[in-house]
């Protein structure tokens, strides 16, 4: 079974990591992403642009920024966003780094009409050597009260940071310092992470969600939160006041999400990574499929009756469920030979892979739920929110489902 998930969006071939520059404009979805397009690893870091009218139907363009040898961008295009500037031309705000994350600045590439982007010679904010912060990346901007703020991810102290800053000028970012800092949450809210990378700001109703994801140095454990709360300004000037603090997905492989404002919704990409789940590909089998990564099914952000933040997938991609599929399994449940469906469970449910030497848990919960597989990424939306994961069929196994709840459906292009 071809663990390829042919139904999320990523390019064709090449490495892929943290989603980037989420919009809607021109009427369709917009979605980047963190891409080597020479190698199924991290490195020379592109940004991958792919559209769609109804976020099913994906059609990739030309990378959007390419590093540039002895330029701002050499070592890489990091992450950013994709908004206008003051005089309403489109452009990609993004970290450019020379050689390494200790250089990343803030840089503006901008649409020279065409869909295609000029990126500059200089970054408008250069990462300062002087300051008590490092790690100082993943620039985002956003609206409150009539001034366009911004934010970065950094560390401080050994502790992850969300860093402020006034964009009255488009090109000019001035700081204003920590909007919240990880030793700043109080108890008992999550508060992981030497680093936090790709915070966002985004309304849910009339209650702000700052959206962080926290890592720890060295190849260490990771992961995304979302604090929901009140964005004060006074004459002490903005900070964040989180109400509620929880995981923003519960499985091993969902890192680095991108939150996009679209009129009142709050739509999520996040990156799966290729994870350590049954059957996980060794890098050599990774290597010579030339693939690594993609990105979740579109979600939004909602909030549930406790204010917790939590991810719901988005209704248009139900537009991909088709016919029923599956045949009663000898030892029970329902066998499953395609490689992408869904399926939804009234209680308790079990995943797993069956093959001739038994079955492979894969994940279970108790319901209710939905349960979306593409190829090798499993993605399971219950009241809790959300569980991303990776699972790969070996030669001879299929899919066991075990569930009470409407026959698995199809999985297929509309």
């Amino acid at each position: 079974m071809d663990p390829y998930p042919r139904l999320h969006p990523r390019p064709a071939t090449g490495w892929v990591n943290d989603p980037n520059g989420i919009g809607f404009w021109d009427g369709r979805w917009h979605v980047m992403m963190q891409w080597n397009p020479g190698s199924a690893r991290w490195g020379d870091i592109h940004w991958a642009h792919l559209s769609s009218p109804d976020l099913v139907t994906w059609e990739e363009h030309p990378a959007a920024l390419t590093p540039r040898p002895g330029t701002i961008d050499a070592g890489g295009c990091w992450s950013g966003v994709a908004t206008v500037d003051d005089a309403g031309v489109r452009c990609l705000v993004y970290s450019a780094t020379p050689r390494g994350p200790e250089e990343a600045g803030v840089a503006i590439a901008r649409d020279r009409g065409d869909g295609t982007y000029a990126q500059p010679d200089a970054m408008i904010l250069p990462q300062s050597a002087d300051r008590p912060f490092e790690h100082i990346r993943d620039p985002f901007l956003f609206h409150h009260e009539g001034r366009r703020l911004g934010l970065q991810g950094c560390g401080r102290d050994g502790r992850g940071a969300a860093l402020l800053f006034e964009v009255a000028e488009f090109d000019r970012w001035e700081p204003l310092g920590v909007l919240l800092a990880a030793a700043d949450v109080p108890d008992p809210l999550p508060s992981r992470g030497q680093i936090w990378e790709c915070p966002q700001l985004v309304r849910v109703g009339e209650t702000w969600v700052l959206v962080v994801s926290w890592a720890y140095l060295d190849n260490g454990p990771r992961g995304a939160v979302a604090y929901a709360g009140d964005l004060v300004a006074d004459q002490g000037g903005h900070r964040f006041e989180p109400r509620t603090g929880v995981t923003l997905d519960h499985g091993p492989d969902f890192y680095a999400p991108q939150a996009a404002q679209v009129g009142a919704r709050a739509v999520v990409f996040g990156w799966s990574d290729e994870g350590t789940g049954p059957g996980a590909r060794t890098p050599e089998e990774i290597d010579a499929s030339g693939w690594a990564g993609t990105m979740t099914l579109p979600r939004e952000v909602a909030l549930d009756d406790a204010g917790l933040a939590r991810l719901r997938i988005v209704p248009e991609a139900r537009a991909l469920a088709g016919d029923a599929v599956g045949a009663p399994a000898p030892e029970g449940g329902t066998r499953i030979v395609d490689p992408a469906w869904m399926a939804t469970a009234t209680g308790p449910w079990r995943l797993s892979l069956a093959g001739p030497d038994g079955e492979r848990d894969v994940a279970a919960g108790d319901g209710p739920a939905e349960v979306w597989v593409d190829g090798s990424i499993v993605e399971a939306f219950g009241p809790d929110g959300s569980t991303t994961l990776r699972a790969y069929p070996a030669a001879g196994e299929a899919w066991s489902w075990h569930a009470t709840g409407a026959a698995p459906r199809e999985l297929r292009l509309p």
